[in-house]
């Protein structure tokens, strides 16, 4: 039984639950190893996934330890034949399940839905070794596409067609892009998640490049800011602020420390630069099966830094109009501090 199953079979029955129904696909993937569509039920002593015909085959095939329950009806239709003898406590993810099923499920007699929020995202925050050569891989990838992409920058090429090129560099080397890659040229680099367009680079511009590869189901993420030619001397200053800024908070993350006072820090640093309207977004994230989760560098956040984690640190200036630096990093947390992916 793998570290994932037992702990949250563990969490069930502590909670007095008589199961948990797992909706969100990257949980159902985290726990089932397998990228099949379906809905989890984890009881304390058995595991169902609930599949459509269209991937029975697949799951029988992929899925060890896992009864495949085929149905070709709606959720609440299935549940009410396989799971009113089996308890009346059953727990549901919070984040993923709409308002309208809840409705459906609740109408199920001898079935009382108990809410649980982000059981499965508080597992999936660790990464055991298996999941972190994953994302050691999928970071390698990420970072050769870097050294690819600058040998395509040149006078005229678009926005667009360097994204472009990022993804065939991206599905020829792992199972492709873990999000759309950002591609911004010249005064559109002050967009924090701007969308490529037609724009053409041009001599002595600043080009922010924000791409990951997805290897084994594991994301990276990363960021980088390139001179193309002999850019004004303010985005010099800027660019080792950020780098500076970004270094400082690394050194600072390590198991026990706060993801809320790293992200104080942060704006902190950049406010003391007089740029912190010009910080617009948080200070990073938690990476893994998905691109973004838990946990986050929110101000509000009560999560600490725990080793196996894996975040994001990426600290950005920007200016409306005129254009943005941001570089991020990787960073898994260790024993004593941490190490750059």
């Amino acid at each position: 039984m793998r570290r994932s199953e037992r702990s949250l079979k563990k969490k069930i029955k502590e909670e007095e639950l008589d199961g948990l129904m797992i909706t969100e696909a990257h949980n159902v993937f985290y726990l089932t190893g397998s990228r099949v569509q379906g809905t989890g039920l984890v009881t304390q002593e058995e595991n169902f996934l609930i599949v459509s015909p269209v991937f029975a085959e697949e799951a029988r095939i992929e899925l060890k330890g896992w009864e495949i329950v085929v149905h070709a009806g709606r959720l609440d239709e299935i549940l009410e034949r396989t799971w009113g003898k089996r308890g009346s406590r059953l727990g549901f993810e919070t984040f993923n399940l709409s308002y309208d099923e809840y409705e459906r499920l609740s109408r199920i007699e001898n079935i009382e839905l108990i809410p649980c929020r982000g059981w499965v995202e508080e597992l999936r925050m660790i990464k055991d070794e298996a999941e972190l050569a994953r994302m050691e891989k999928s970071t390698k990838v990420a970072h050769s596409a870097f050294e690819y992409l600058e040998g395509k920058l040149k006078v005229g090429v678009s926005e667009k067609e360097i994204s472009q090129e990022v993804a065939c560099f991206l599905r020829r080397r792992s199972e492709g892009e873990a999000f759309p890659s950002i591609v911004l040229f010249g005064d559109r680099t002050s967009l924090p998640h701007g969308r490529p367009s037609e724009r053409k680079l041009r001599q002595n511009e600043v080009v922010l490049v924000d791409l990951g590869a997805k290897v084994e189901g594991y994301c990276s993420d990363l960021t980088r800011t390139f001179f193309f030619g002999q850019v004004q001397r303010k985005w010099k200053r800027i660019f080792d602020l950020v780098t500076q800024v970004q270094r400082q908070a690394m050194e600072e993350i390590k198991p026990g420390a706060r993801l809320s006072e790293i992200n104080e820090m942060l704006k902190e640093r950049m406010e003391k630069a007089g740029y912190r309207e010009s910080f617009l977004h948080r200070g990073g994230h938690g990476i893994g099966i998905d691109v973004h989760e838990a946990p986050f560098f929110n101000p509000d956040s009560k999560h600490i830094f725990r080793e196996g984690m894996v975040v994001t640190v990426e600290p950005g200036i920007y200016l409306p109009g005129e254009g943005g630096v941001r570089v991020e990093e990787m960073v898994v947390v260790t024993k004593r501090g941490n190490r750059v992916l």
